[in-house]
């Protein structure tokens, strides 16, 4: 499953963000990553996360697959647009 989202990040900094996402993304079995650009990370990753250098704005790719892919790919984005 896939999705393309931009993120809004409500003037939360974005190492907050990327902690929060990484520990809710590892609560699923799906294999969960994010692409920003040409550079994929594993979602589960912090430091990953980090790597992507995401601002406000910008736009990025939720891949997920696996049993519960649909409500990793959901949380991900609720995550990133909240």
């Amino acid at each position: 499953m896939e999705l393309t989202v931009n993120v809004k990040l409500n003037g939360i900094p974005t190492t907050r963000k990327a902690a929060e996402a990484a520990a809710k993304m590892s609560k699923y079995s799906a294999q969960v990553l994010l692409r920003k650009g040409d550079i994929t990370v594993n979602a589960k990753s912090l430091i990953g996360l980090l790597s992507l250098g995401i601002k406000d704005g910008d736009g990025v790719t939720i891949l997920a697959l696996g049993e519960d892919e649909a409500q990793a790919v959901c949380a991900m984005s609720d995550l990133l647009q909240g």
